[in-house]
């Protein structure tokens, strides 16, 4: 059995990546962390499971086997070194870890000998997508490129990390290191760059689409997320696949599906 403790568990995310754990027949749902100002902290969220403020997330993970993080960056970078110290590895759905925290965590990862997986997304299908994305580059390095996301209007941050790693595994593959964030005014002829527009309307759950254009034709890959079910169900496998391991390291989606 897979003890897991999810933080940031009455989120959007969050509560759904609970309710599938707590289908799952090799997993329990043992631990529910809220932030402090949510007002959630004390009451019990699913049977037997109470709501815990970050300052009980260190016993939290001495009983638990995995850590689901999808807060924000700056709770996940509080969270991640405990639970790692803890014992517990790390499944981390949260965007915009800092360089310099991610640098410090592996050296944690090494010491501790526990291991992480993190992702921007963890939609099956987006992680094919940016695998397309780069044999796309590879085999069309002079075409122009441009990405266009949209989320719903809640969202807080543009662009979105499924659009950001693809304009990275993009640029890696092309050389192109230019990145431009929308167009406004006299902006003059395109140069060697990527653009990227982010589009915030409604309830769209996420969807991504890259623009591979060259004289007379153009490529277009979208992915289209009907559900949010699409992460948590790719969020449960990443736990599964994850528990087992002791190795120190950091790995990703992409291994976990055999990509």
């Amino acid at each position: 059995m897979i003890d897991v403790v999810v933080a940031g568990a009455t989120g959007k995310l969050g509560s759904m990546v609970c309710s599938l754990i707590r289908e799952q027949k090799d997993m329990r749902l043992v631990g529910a962390v809220v932030s402090a100002e949510g007002g959630k902290a004390g009451q019990e969220l699913y049977p037997g499971v109470m709501a815990t403020g970050p300052e009980g997330l260190d016993e939290l993970c001495r009983r638990c086997a995995v850590l689901v993080d999808v807060t924000n960056a700056s709770a996940a970078e509080r969270n991640l070194p405990v639970a790692v110290k803890a014992g517990a590895n790390v499944v981390v759905g949260t965007t915009g870890l800092s360089p310099g925290f991610m640098e410090s965590f592996r050296s944690t990862l090494g010491k501790t000998h526990r291991s992480a997986l993190i992702t921007p997304n963890f939609s099956i299908g987006v992680n094919v997508f940016w695998r397309a994305c780069q044999t796309l580059a590879r085999a069309l390095p002079d075409y122009q490129v441009e990405i266009i996301e949209m989320h719903h209007d809640k969202k807080k941050d543009a662009p979105s990390g499924t659009a950001a790693k693809a304009a990275e595994i993009i640029s890696a593959e092309t050389g192109i290191d230019r990145m431009v964030h929308g167009r406004e005014g006299m902006v003059g002829a395109r140069g060697r760059e990527i653009g990227i527009h982010a589009v915030r309307a409604g309830d769209i759950v996420g969807e991504h689409t890259v623009i591979f254009a060259g004289n007379r034709e153009r490529i277009e890959l979208t992915h289209k997320a009907h559900s949010r079910m699409a992460f948590a169900e790719g969020c449960v496998t990443a736990v599964r696949w994850v528990a087992r391991l002791s190795d120190g390291k950091v790995h990703d989606m992409e291994e976990v599906l055999n990509l």
